[in-house]
């Protein structure tokens, strides 16, 4: 069986008992209406006690009343004199005082009776047939109520108390031996002197307690009474006797819950049983189904001297209390499952009301173990119906404007009652109701709340019409409808795709909008005429690979159950990854090396194959970096160099005098049948292209080789003139420096590094090899004695950051300017993230010339020009860098240009040059925040030439 709570009755309940219940005794004849309010204007104790001109006293009234009279005492805050009642009624035509309405309003109110002396607060002295309910009466002595000589009393539904400091071993309630008929049902009494809550003198008869409650002091006391009846009583005392019948007294004791007070202080010895019968009363006693709990220092029975500590022990000797109950130390109360549907219908004296005027109920939860109808509990409390309002529920505490909300009525309802007929009226806090046979009902707000929160209401009527009460919801705002909002990200380190898969794009997807209208579609196209991609949940991750490398517009676009959509774009650059090779010599027209052996004429082309050859593979390249360097020249001509199958763009790639040798780093996409071409425009000239490395779209989970380029602020890693990241002073011929990077060039995931090459002050002609590991029969950069000349080097990096520079001619000063590093997927936290890099053109965006790409003129010495690169040739406007071959034109005087792009001049330089030369270098540009770089000439004025050959996303 489970535990039951006891439903606490309600003040309407309460009102009704304390406020003229009745008393059960029928009324054959009508009398007379007399009036009691001490707070009435014209109250009159010599009046005529009519409502009109009431009495100020009840005792004029108990004086007044005949056979058959009512009097109605008001229920006033004041508190009436002591009264005492000898009233004499019939059988047929009782005396009745009954409560009215006064001037106090609590529901509970009841007409009060002090007596702030000893005397008693009511006394029935000689009375007969007389019937009282509802008062309260308190006193400061002894005894509060009192019967002496009176036969036929019933006194139901009230209070009776003692003052603290009051005295004697007389009841609260006391009654003579010369009384009888006496009944007290439904009381709440209070001995607060500590003595009996109730005594019966030898000689009294017919006495009935049922459904009465003691607390604060001693028990029940019957001292050689015939027919004493307890019935459902509630009996807690502070130190047993609970019950006490002695010298002869006769009755029966049912449906009784005796335990005590815990919160008194009893001793560990001697502690009275909480039920005694003398060996006198013994055998003229019944005793049954009652509910007995001692202190662990009592007993529970003394019956006829000897003592039982368990039920079980009492009725093994006595045959009584076969369906008794007892916990030790477990307060027995209406909350234990035991006490319900457990009595004795038929008990002597037993009421079909409980101490609250609440009827007899059957709780379905509990097997009904008593006998009669059985489903009365034990005590003076039955436990009832536990259907209760609870906290109107719902959707509400989500609430948005412009979306329905569900509210409901909330019950506790543990017995499952039917809430057929039930009937609701919902107020939503915005000044809109409802009313609804169901308890749930929709709402929709139309505005929002601003700073403020509301509530709802429901107010909950029974199938009679009565109000069972009024919930009340947590207060909470009315939100407005949170937006369909999708976001896109392609671009965050976070989620970038590793170099080992080229021409891939990672993008983190996220989705938010309203609990309320689901999500129901959320699609990712990639700019390239694929099939959209469909992705679930709030935030997902999406790849795709492209068919080739570029920019691309990628689009999310949502939609959801309440037909809102929304889209969001961003952009994403994918490319080839780089892979360093050799470097290795793959033409050279002087000894026939991947063409014939001669010179290339004015208009020839070199048609030279690049995959297959040098390291490159035959398939999967997109482009080559070659190192092309132009010797033996009979006239001053450029060089072009660009795909195979494709028509020759205006852009060149070398441009040289007759006579010189001058080396250029070019990056070219790889034409049909893996072949890229050379253009030599006037004279003859050998031509010598070694491969430094190459683009690959072919994917692979563990070539580390793999790398994308992130380029730095330019940073001069190496300046022997000045004792920069090598010792001061021009390095000797056959010797080699050692370099070591910056931190971010030392990391594991650094596989290779680009560089701005410088040699200037030269004893002599000479070359010199970037390198890392062993060092190549090739070389980077060709100078003559007393010659300023760069180059930009692409390296592999060895452990640590370090590279190497070779010098294999006169002594020379070495400068070096660092301006991107190829990192791979390994992530250690120390090398930056690289970005794929887009091969173009190449494109002409800038020619100072004619003006393209900024007015025509030359630029002046410490003047800087700005070019805006963002759009050309599909270079996007927050890419990070571009790869340009520029070329400076005609100096008036030796001079150098600084290319770089947010940010103040460093000090470095691109492109170095002597008066009146012509001389290209390949530069990795950062762009700044407006897509533009910054082009500075340090002396002299001089004419810039600009091609396009790349981008960094």
């Amino acid at each position: 069986m489970s535990r039951r709570r006891l439903l606490v009755r309600s003040a309407a309940v309460l009102s009704v008992l304390f406020g003229g219940l009745g008393t059960g005794v029928a009324h054959a004849t009508a009398g007379t209406a007399l009036y009691v309010d001490d707070d009435a204007a014209g109250c009159s104790d010599t009046g005529p006690g009519s409502q009109a001109e009431p009495f100020c006293q009840i005792q004029p009234a108990a004086d007044s009343a005949g056979p058959g009279d009512t009097v109605h005492v008001a229920r006033n805050t004041t508190r009436y004199a002591p009264v005492t009642i000898g009233s004499a009624g019939t059988s047929e035509a009782p005396v009745t005082f009954v409560t009215a309405p006064g001037d106090n309003p609590a529901a509970t109110a009841t007409a009060r009776v002090l007596a702030g002396t000893s005397t008693p607060a009511m006394t029935f002295s000689g009375a007969r047939y007389v019937d009282v309910s509802g008062f309260s009466l308190a006193s400061s002595g002894a005894s509060t109520l009192v019967f002496s000589l009176s036969q036929h009393i019933s006194y139901d539904a009230g209070s009776v108390s003692t003052a603290q400091a009051a005295t004697g071993a007389v009841g609260t309630i006391a009654v003579d031996g010369s009384s009888s008929g006496i009944a007290l049902t439904r009381l709440q009494i209070a001995p607060e002197s500590g003595g009996p809550a109730f005594t019966s003198a030898a000689g009294a008869q017919d006495i009935t307690l049922a459904d009465d409650t003691t607390l604060l002091g001693g028990g029940i006391s019957a001292t050689g009474t015939t027919g004493i009846r307890l019935a459902g009583d509630t009996i807690v005392t502070t130190c047993g006797n609970g019950i006490s019948l002695t010298d002869g007294t006769s009755g029966s004791v049912e449906n009784t819950v005796v335990r005590p007070d815990t919160t008194a202080t009893c001793p560990d010895t001697g502690t009275p049983a909480e039920i005694t019968v003398d060996s006198a009363s013994a055998p003229r006693v019944t005793a049954d189904y009652n509910a007995v709990n001692p202190r662990s220092s009592g007993t529970d029975y003394d019956w006829a001297g000897t003592t039982y500590g368990t039920s079980q022990a009492f009725l093994t000797a006595t045959g009584q209390g076969a369906h008794d109950l007892d916990q030790t130390d477990v307060t027995l109360s209406t909350d234990n499952t035991p006490l319900i549907d457990s009595a004795d219908a038929d008990a002597p004296g037993e009421l079909a009301t409980d101490l609250h005027g609440a009827q007899r109920v059957d709780d379905p939860l509990v097997a009904d173990t008593g006998t009669g109808a059985g489903d009365y509990d034990r005590g003076a409390t039955e436990v009832q119906d536990p259907l209760s309002l609870g906290m109107a529920g719902g959707t509400y505490e989500n609430a948005y404007a412009g979306v329905p909300v569900t509210f409901t009525a909330g019950f506790v309802n543990p017995w499952s009652d039917s809430l057929d007929g039930y009937r609701y009226t919902f107020a939503f806090g915005d000044g809109t109701t409802a009313t609804s046979t169901t308890r749930s009902v929709t709402h929709t707000y139309t505005q929002p709340t601003t700073s403020t929160k509301i509530s709802a209401t429901v107010t909950v009527y029974r199938p009679d019409g009565t109000t069972m009460g009024t919930e009340v919801s947590y207060f909470f705002p009315v939100r407005p409808l949170p937006a369909l909002t999708g976001s896109l990200d392609c671009r965050s380190a976070s989620i970038q795709i590793a170099p080992s898969l080229p021409d891939t794009a990672g993008c983190a997807v996220t989705a938010a909008g309203f609990s309320g209208y689901p999500i129901t579609g959320d699609l990712i196209t990639f700019g390239d005429g694929s099939t959209a991609v469909s992705v679930t949940g709030s935030k997902s991750v999406v790849r795709h690979t492209y068919a080739a490398a570029g920019t691309y517009t990628v689009t999310q676009r949502l939609t959801d159950s309440g037909g809102r959509t929304a889209t969001d774009t961003t952009l994403t650059t994918v490319g080839p990854s780089y892979v360093a090779t050799g470097p290795s010599r793959v033409l050279d027209t002087r000894n026939g090396t991947g063409t014939a052996k001669r010179q290339v004429g004015p208009g020839g082309v070199v048609r030279l194959k690049v995959l297959g050859v040098g390291g490159v593979p035959a398939s999967g390249v997109t482009a080559v970096t070659l190192n092309v360097t132009d010797t033996g020249a009979t006239a001053s001509s450029y060089v072009t160099v660009y795909p195979d199958g494709t028509r020759r763009p205006a852009a060149s790639d070398l441009d040289f005098t007759a006579g010189r040798t001058n080396p250029n780093l070019v990056t070219v996409r790889v034409g049909a049948g893996g072949y890229v071409d050379l253009y030599n425009a006037h004279g003859h000239v050998d031509l010598v292209a070694d491969v430094q490395g190459y683009f690959t779209t072919r994917s692979s989970s563990d070539d580390n080789r793999m790398s994308n380029l992130a380029p730095v602020t330019p940073t001069r890693v190496l300046d022997t003139r000045y004792g920069t990241g090598a010792a001061k002073g021009k390095v000797a011929s056959g010797s080699t420096t050692t370099v070591t990077l910056p931190k971010e060039g030392q990391g594991s995931g650094t596989v290779g590094a680009v560089l701005d090459v410088t040699v200037t002050g030269g004893t002599g002609s000479g070359v010199v090899t970037v390198y890392c590991g062993s060092r190549p029969s090739t070389s980077n950069l060709n100078y003559r004695a007393g010659q300023t000349v760069s180059n930009l080097v692409v390296t592999k990096v060895c452990a640590g950051g370090k590279i190497k520079l070779y010098n294999s001619g006169g002594h020379v000063q070495l400068i070096a300017d660092l301006q991107g590093l190829y990192t791979n997927s390994v992530v250690d936290g120390t090398s930056p993230w690289g970005s794929p890099f887009v091969p173009a053109g190449p494109t002409r965006f800038l020619d100072t010339r004619d003006g393209t790409g900024a007015p025509a003129g030359r630029l002046g010495a410490n003047s800087t020009l700005t070019v805006k690169v963002a759009g050309v040739d599909g270079v996007p406007a927050d890419a990070a860098a571009v790869l340009v071959n520029l070329t400076g034109v005609a100096p008036t005087t030796a001079t150098h240009l600084t290319a770089y792009g947010a940010g103040t001049l460093p000090n470095t330089s691109n492109d170095n040059l002597g008066p009146g030369e012509a001389r290209p270098v390949l530069a990795v540009i950062p762009l700044d925040a407006n897509g533009s770089l910054h082009i500075h000439n340090a002396n002299g004025s001089l004419d810039i030439v600009a091609d396009l050959e790349g981008y960094i996303g």
